[in-house]
């Protein structure tokens, strides 16, 4: 514990010597990091906003046109007892004619060519659910057709699907990235103490001690790169919910991207730590096994 205590100690004095470098580092990782975060917060709130538009989705089942009122009456048992239906409105052929007159100024039509309709609500937003209500209430007496619309649900779908894994691939290619900077720049150091080192191997120092420095350096190169991430995700956040929120309130709506969100913090800063510890001990590895005692 001593040991790790020092070597911990001897990198943060290093790092405060070179104070500016260190934080040059720092700001590429966050910046790096916070690429795919933004990607993530998108998407994520995206797939949110979606899942409330899906669970407002209706299904309209038009009956046949000689359909009763018994008929009617019987359906409309039948579907509040369905337990896949949320809510049952019911528009009579009489109300929508109504309605249609109000909004189309013609006299062309005489006759009433619409019929009963029930609009209903499905409990689940699931494509795949209401596929199914679908073909259940399309086999009910008297019903001549059932519309709904879930295309634009299963595309939404797929595009969300196609955002995860651009975030991923481009995760992964920035995280090759801060493996290079990092390995390059704990190289860098190695390069510098080369001759500490070589006088460390004479003392009988074991590779272990001479690399627990560097992978410290690593990964307090990835806590503050992660810190920085977080605060400029925290800035942009706050900058883009203050400059929506005049548009939002035009259209008497709250939307807004969240601030905090402590899960992806946590992982942008475990994910930062363990970047800097991989590129720190790839880089030390190979330095030491190069370096040879004449």
């Amino acid at each position: 514990m001593n040991t790790h205590i020092q070597a911990l100690k001897l990198v943060l004095a290093r790092m405060r010597q070179k104070m500016l470098s260190t934080f040059m580092i720092s700001l590429v990782i966050a910046v790096a990091l916070c690429i795919p975060a933004l990607f993530y917060i998108g998407v994520n709130h995206l797939a949110t906003f979606s899942n409330q538009l899906q669970s407002e989705t209706e299904m309209s089942i038009f009956l046949k046109l000689d359909t009763d009122q018994t008929a009617i009456n019987a359906l409309k048992e039948s579907l509040a007892n369905n337990e896949a239906i949320k809510s049952v409105k019911f528009v009579s052929k009489e109300e929508a004619w109504q309605q249609l007159k109000a909004k189309v100024e013609t006299n062309d039509l005489e006759k009433n060519p619409l019929p009963d309709a029930f609009f209903i609500q499905s409990k689940s937003a699931e494509p795949a659910a209401l596929e199914a209500l679908k073909s259940s209430l399309s086999e009910l007496p008297n019903v001549e057709q059932v519309l709904l619309n879930t295309e634009w649900v299963k595309r939404l779908s797929a595009l969300l699907a196609l955002g995860k894994q651009i975030i991923l691939l481009v995760a992964g290619l920035l995280a090759v990235a801060l493996l290079v900077i990092i390995s390059n720049t704990v190289r860098m150091q190695i390069v510098t103490q080369k001759d500490e080192i070589i006088v460390s191997k004479l003392m009988g120092a074991t590779n272990g001690f001479i690399r627990t420095p560097f992978l410290y350096a690593g990964m307090l190169y990835g806590l503050f790169g992660g810190i920085l991430a977080i605060l400029m995700l925290i800035s942009m956040m706050w900058l883009f919910n203050l400059s929506i929120a005049q548009i939002s309130s035009l259209y008497h709506s709250d939307f807004s991207l969240p601030i905090y969100d402590n899960a992806l913090f946590i992982k942008i800063i475990l994910f930062a730590i363990a970047i800097g510890w991989l590129g720190s001990y790839l880089a030390v590895t190979r330095a030491i096994s190069s370096i040879k005692i004449n």
